[in-house]
């Protein structure tokens, strides 16, 4: 009896684009395509859509994205908005990649409702399981970080990235550097400088210390 042979990198890589090329037939014959009128303009956006996709599987992220958002511009239906969300996923834009994936569901949602614009809005069945499973993974691969204050903290404000944030609880950032400001009345008086990185929960203590009290002097006659 012969063991299975062992699975070697250039198969996983055909693999995989197999899949995406999958995919690209899947959205090249969704309903959004081929119920849209066949008039230029339509012709115009899938000539623009097919070289998003040759971008997107050719790893060209962010020219890629150009291409889609152009699209979506003119006609933002469900598949074109998840190859957006792949495009900022794989550019390290893990929220902005989650957000426009719930996005690309709803649009899909609406596809449901009885209006001319109906068979534009719907995704297909692999696309849509697509969006659920790069959810699903996003949820996993999402950095936390949780930030704490020690030391004098009366009336100290926090803020990471120049946004609010509360104290003591798990914080969902992208990936890279981020910037920790502890402020009190407006003025800095603790900072930190750090990375995050996916799949980790990075925890910040931020020391605020007292205010120094001025003793002023006072002359004699």
């Amino acid at each position: 009896m012969t063991s299975a042979a062992p699975i070697t990198a250039p198969r996983r890589r055909r693999w995989r684009r197999a899949a995406a090329l999958g995919l690209v037939c899947w959205a090249l014959l969704s309903p959004s395509w081929l119920h849209a009128q066949d008039d230029s303009a339509t012709r115009a956006l899938r000539l623009q859509f097919a070289q998003g996709l040759t971008l997107e599987i050719a790893g060209r992220w962010a020219d890629a994205l150009d291409r889609f958002e152009a699209i979506a511009r003119r006609r933002p239906t469900a598949n074109v908005t998840y190859h957006i969300g792949l495009c900022h996923e794989r550019l390290g834009r893990l929220r902005t990649a989650e957000r426009t994936y719930h996005n690309a569901r709803a649009i899909a949602g609406a596809g449901a409702d009885a209006d001319a614009d109906a068979n534009a809005r719907k995704a297909s069945p692999a696309v849509l399981a697509e969006i659920a499973a790069r959810l699903d993974d996003l949820e996993g691969r999402m950095p936390r970080i949780v930030l704490n204050l020690a030391g004098a903290t009366d009336g100290v404000t926090l803020l990471l990235d120049g946004e609010v944030a509360q104290p003591s609880r798990a914080i969902r950032v992208d990936p890279g550097p981020h910037v920790a400001v502890a402020l009190r009345h407006g003025i800095p008086v603790a900072a930190s400088a750090f990375s995050s990185h996916e799949r980790r929960t990075r925890f910040v203590t931020l020391t605020v210390h007292p205010v120094a009290l001025r003793v002023s002097s006072v002359s004699r006659p």
